[in-house]
């Protein structure tokens, strides 16, 4: 990344990357508590670690037991896979190298919306239809499938790949101690998005989201989660490891905040058309709808990756309660986890790649990589060498560096606590 956040690490505009599949993180819902029950929030935001279900249901005596069906239903985010002439290449290679057929569809448009959609499934419990979903750590639903027993533990034998393969950000999580229940599928970041005509020089600090120059024409996030942790961030504690007396600290630096004037708004996904419409100048950010503005014409928008951190999240493939494919769900997800095959979804989606050799692949393709790659070039228009160099899909060690966790809420009573100190001030309580 350049001084001061710009978004082309080589200072020649945009990072070519941006250009394909960058719209999955902005439908990420801010969903409150409020569509959950508080008996299924111990892990809520992908907190601390449910315990097995009261069955045998992903034991390894489960797991030797179960056989292999040769068909997987997978529930995932709209374009947020490999695409090629209407199919998608790495399912085929799949299907070719293990006779499996994948029933792949996009139903995820929101976490919570699609959580609320299989729940009454997995409480009577039936098959939902899918034997893999896919779903993000700063949501309740992972939280509440976790806590509720109803995403069946892996088979950890047979996560060949991902032990060989999977990058040190999504190994042993913390949202999923030990990867029990989860392996992620991309990654991205909550940072700040600024107007590089109005701020040439933002700094590197989260410092420029309460600078008096930009009174009134500041955007934060309405989420609850997303406001406090960077209130946490601005007064130098790191979410992850923050105590109460933490949070009521945040609390009044950010109500301070409000009060001065600085705040134009508090905002759910809207807040980049706030952004970019001018009305505000910098603002709490996703690092996905920052490139897509960037290519939409907004060139004037630069992403920082802030000293004090940025909110790192992920999303990850599970296997709820009740699938009645558990085998070939594991297959796919571990084979997703091979270096070419990612590879090949990078250079399509360009999100924060959980397999850093894939790297290697995009700068010296060989054998299907290399075909498949070729294929996609011409309607990416540029090398796959250029996803191989984003620090956004790779990051570099001052990226990773600068990644926070977010707070594991350890019962549902700190969770209320929580709210009730951030809700309110973006309510204007």
């Amino acid at each position: 990344m350049s001084q001061g956040g710009d978004l082309a690490p080589d200072g020649r505009g945009t990072d070519p990357s941006v250009v394909r599949g960058l719209t999955r993180r902005r439908l990420l819902g801010a969903a409150g508590i409020g569509a959950l029950g508080f008996g299924g929030v111990l892990a809520a935001c992908g907190s601390q670690q449910a315990p097995a279900p009261a069955d045998t249901v992903g034991t390894p005596a489960w797991w030797r037991g179960q056989r292999r069906h040769g068909i997987v239903n997978f529930a995932n985010w709209p374009d947020y896979i490999d695409v090629l002439h209407g199919r998608h290449p790495s399912l085929a290679l799949f299907t070719a190298s293990t006779g499996i057929s994948v029933n792949y569809t996009e139903p995820v448009s929101e976490n919570m919306p699609f959580y609320d959609s299989i729940r009454p499934q997995l409480e009577h419990g039936r098959y939902t239809g899918y034997d893999v979903i896919v779903t993000t750590t700063n949501s309740p639903a992972l939280g509440d499938l976790m806590s509720n027993g109803w995403l069946i533990p892996l088979d950890q034998k047979m996560m060949v790949n991902f032990r060989k393969y999977a990058s040190p950000q999504v190994t042993n999580p913390p949202w999923d101690p030990g990867n029990v229940y989860t392996m992620a599928w991309q990654s991205g970041w909550t940072a700040i998005g600024y107007n590089s005509h109005v701020i040439p020089k933002p700094g590197e600090s989260v410092a420029v989201l309460f600078d008096s120059k930009y009174h009134g024409r500041v955007g934060m996030m309405s989420d609850s989660w997303e406001l406090g942790s960077i209130g946490l961030l601005r007064n130098g504690i790191w979410p992850a490891l923050s105590t109460e007396s933490d949070w009521r600290k945040a609390a009044a630096t950010l109500r301070a905040q409000r009060d001065s004037g600085m705040v134009h708004g508090y905002y759910g996904q809207n807040y980049i058309d706030y952004l970019t419409g001018g009305q505000t100048v910098v603002s709490q950010a996703f690092s996905g709808d920052i490139y897509q503005a960037r290519i939409s014409g907004s060139p004037q928008l630069q992403l920082l990756m802030p000293e004090e951190g940025a909110m790192f999240w992920t999303d990850n493939m599970c296997i709820p309660k009740h699938a009645q494919n558990p085998v070939d769900a594991m297959a796919v997800m571990d084979f997703f986890y091979q270096p070419q095959v990612q590879a090949v979804v990078e250079y399509s989606i360009d999100y924060v790649c959980p397999v850093p050799e894939a790297q290697r692949v995009l700068l010296a393709p060989t054998g299907w990589a290399r075909q498949t790659l070729a294929q996609l070039e011409p309607s990416a228009g540029e090398p796959p060498s250029a996803t191989a160099e984003s620090p956004y899909v790779f990051p570099t060690a001052k990226m990773i560096d600068r990644s926070r966790y977010y707070y594991q809420f350890q019962n549902a009573e700190q969770l209320a606590y929580w709210n009730s100190l951030f809700q309110p001030i973006a309510a204007g309580d």
